[in-house]
């Protein structure tokens, strides 16, 4: 389960269109445009500080879905369409982060996480794709060795705490 962590928490379903700039003749642009950085800081506000929460179908197995939950500490855009997803990876009751470097290809205004034979040290080698529109996520994953299947759910946030109330002022006498 770790390993399909890993992958998850990279945010990983579902081909990219395009973006249709890219479709144009015309060499992309060096800066993105206010539309793609727009685009870009409301995915990254979407995955910092939330947890996919939903489950997970292993192919040619009868079982039911299985829960699934991942902790995303921070989404950032790092270099082309690369971004470093930070995740908390639990192991032996302690939460590590891990952070992972991972394409993200842009169907329209939709951003999908684009894996490809990516090997993880010590856990494996993936492929999978992860589409996120609103709050929800859907995608595929494949671990290499012959098991896959599909993922789906939901991208939550902890609810904003509210300021500490200040105590009243005792009366002057």
């Amino acid at each position: 389960m770790h390993r399909f962590l890993l992958i998850s928490i990279a945010a990983v379903a579902l081909i990219a269109i395009g973006h249709p700039a890219r479709l144009s003749a015309e060499p992309p642009a060096t800066q993105p445009s206010a539309d793609s950085a727009a685009a870009e800081a409301r995915f990254a506000d979407l995955l910092t500080g939330a947890t996919m929460a939903g489950k997970y179908t292993v192919e040619g197995s009868d079982a039911a879905p299985k829960n699934d939950h991942y902790r995303i500490i921070k989404a950032a855009k790092a270099d082309g369409d690369n971004w470093a997803i930070t995740s908390s990876v639990e192991y032996k009751g302690f939460g590590i982060p891990v952070t992972l470097t991972v394409p993200v290809k842009w169907a329209g205004d939709t951003p999908v996480i684009e894996v490809t034979d990516q090997k993880i040290p010590g856990i494996g080698t993936f492929t999978a794709r992860v589409l996120f529109y609103g709050d929800h996520y859907v995608g595929t994953w494949n671990g290499g060795t012959g098991h896959g299947g599909a993922m789906w759910g939901r991208i939550e946030h902890e609810p904003a705490t509210k300021p500490a109330t200040q105590p009243t002022p005792l009366p002057s006498p």
